[in-house]
């Protein structure tokens, strides 16, 4: 059976991410981007960018592109501490209800 010392050992040093330092602007806790933040890439559709009204008005190429991009803004905020954003989860449901009534993809 192995025993402990007697004498105190030293403490580990534990590093801190993030700490009380501000992020760089744009930038949410750890370094990531924030969800609101302007994307860096066409791809994705931040909740600051503007978003059709009427989505019936799109072609399907359109809606298929939007559908595209505001699914790849719901997984980039999934990495974010805050999670995704109230507006692109609205986004994401409206997209994908249109597609829905298409007869294109299932919801739920």
């Amino acid at each position: 059976m192995h025993s402990l010392p007697d004498s105190p050992a030293a403490s580990p040093t534990v590093a801190v991410l993030g700490g009380d330092a501000d992020p760089a602007p744009g930038h949410g806790r750890a370094g990531l981007p924030a969800a609101d933040a302007p994307p860096t890439d066409a791809t994705v559709l931040a909740p600051a960018e503007e978003f059709p009204e009427i989505l019936e008005d799109l072609s399907l190429v359109e809606l298929q592109v939007l559908h595209s991009r505001v699914t790849r803004q719901v997984e980039r905020e999934h990495l974010s501490v805050e999670g995704p954003h109230p507006l692109t989860r609205d986004r994401h449901y409206d997209v994908a209800a249109e597609l829905a009534a298409r007869g294109l993809l299932r919801i739920g």
